[in-house]
């Protein structure tokens, strides 16, 4: 055997050696990542399963305050000095602040562990945004809440649930942007080129780059403090992306806010 040949085998074998080495490492790396992995989604499967409870425990009771609230609000028992009707005013708001902040609280905890699943039906666009803002308008009955959704029915595919929540968050961020009750947050919805296209306008102070930067990120808000858990605008963007879209923001401070969420249609047009 020449040196030159005895060297080669030499140089062979250490190469061998070393990428057995560093497989075996690898190998070693991969087996620790793995246990990790599954560690930290059992903590956020085991936290989204303690939210829930939690969030099931808080809602129970608050739902049973807020529905004799609005018992006294009709005035069943009986009638109510404006003293009374106010306090009770102030009952039935607070209770559907908190009621919003569990539903929060329970959805970032779901996103958290991956549990966050799109649930895809056909709905008819103006007649589902028609049924949001029926609701928005009980919720919010001392704020105008305008529907604006021109054009010839047409079905398109979208979480029902999910969507709602999205648009809820919204028109409750720009009621917070907006401190005059006689202005009106006007909520749209079309279909262009594809995309179903849901937008929510107000006429409050809007945002300053600072703030518009931050818009989106976890426990973020441009509130003042007490009005917003900084929850709503972070999974509204998350429910935009599962349903393969995003959320654009037309604003200028002091002249309001247009909150632009698109999405892929799947349309189909109803038959007359």
């Amino acid at each position: 055997m020449t040196p030159a040949l005895s060297v080669g085998l030499l140089v062979m074998a250490l190469v061998i050696a070393l990428l057995a080495w560093w497989v075996r490492r690898l190998r070693r790396r991969l087996r620790t990542s793995s246990r990790e992995i599954a560690r930290l989604q059992e903590l956020a499967l085991r936290r989204a399963d303690q939210v829930s409870v939690l969030s099931h425990e808080v809602r129970t009771p608050l739902a049973l305050i807020k529905g004799s609230a609005d018992l006294l609000a009709e005035e069943s028992p009986g009638p109510l000095t404006t003293t009374q009707a106010k306090f009770v005013d102030t009952i039935s708001g607070s209770a559907e602040h908190v009621i919003a902040l569990a539903e929060d609280l329970l959805t970032h905890a779901r996103i958290e562990a991956g549990l966050f699943e799109v649930q895809l039906r056909e709905v008819e666009l103006r007649a589902y945004l028609r049924s949001i803002v029926r609701e928005l308008r009980q919720v919010h009955h001392h704020r105008a809440i305008a529907l604006d959704a021109p054009g010839p029915p047409t079905r398109v595919h979208l979480d029902p649930q999910l969507i709602q929540q999205l648009v809820s968050n919204l028109v409750a961020n720009a009621l917070r942007h907006d401190d005059s009750p006689e202005n009106e947050v006007v909520v749209r919805g079309h279909t262009a080129e594809g995309n179903v296209i849901i937008s929510i306008s107000d006429q409050g102070r809007g945002m300053n780059e600072e703030e518009r930067s931050r818009l989106f990120a976890r426990f973020s808000s441009s509130a003042p403090v007490g009005e917003g858990t900084g929850l709503g605008l972070y999974i509204s963007a998350h429910i935009a992306e599962l349903h393969g879209g995003r959320i654009l923001v037309d604003t200028i401070a002091q002249h309001g806010t247009t909150m632009l969420v698109t999405f892929p249609a799947r349309e189909g047009r109803v038959d007359a």
